[in-house]
């Protein structure tokens, strides 16, 4: 499991050593005691590609 080092959104103090899989993102900042949820890429993710698929015409022409 990963820990992470979050800056709190209200009072702007660097709180470390979070273990946001656990908890899902939610953090209590050690100085001001506010409860925020914190967005994270969790590192096991990987982009999944996209793909758009369109009507296409056809190039060829018929054969008379």
């Amino acid at each position: 499991m990963n820990t992470y080092d979050v800056k709190c959104p209200i009072c702007g103090t660097l709180n470390c050593s979070l273990f946001l899989e656990e908890t899902d993102g939610w953090m209590e900042c050690e100085s001001c005691g506010h409860t925020t949820k914190f967005q994270w890429e969790a590192q096991t993710e990987k982009p999944i590609p996209v793909f758009v698929i369109r009507k296409l015409r056809s190039q060829a022409t018929p054969v008379k």
